[in-house]
């Protein structure tokens, strides 16, 4: 009876304490590429552009990291139901 308590416990807290999902985990990724895409390569794109137009650059830049960001957090919400593997 003790040891049925205490597993039962033991699931409760295991199930309560990690995330069943991994819409969170690629969430996070989305959050962290769509950070890193504006912090690093928007100063690049203004300073150094092939064609000499960097507004055009960056513009066509943040349009990019944008739809990929929905596309990410589209794909996020698809994996709602899917086991983490780690």
């Amino acid at each position: 009876m003790i040891y049925k308590n205490i597993f039962s416990a033991f699931i409760v807290i295991f199930i309560g304490c990690s995330e069943i999902s991994r819409e969170d985990q690629i969430r996070e990724e989305c959050d962290t590429t769509r950070s890193n895409s504006y912090l690093y390569m928007i100063p690049l794109l203004q300073r150094h552009a092939t064609n000499g137009v960097n507004e055009t650059n960056s513009l066509y830049w943040v349009g990019n990291t944008e739809i990929t960001y929905q596309k990410c957090i589209s794909e996020s919400k698809k994996n709602q139901f899917n086991l983490r593997s780690n």
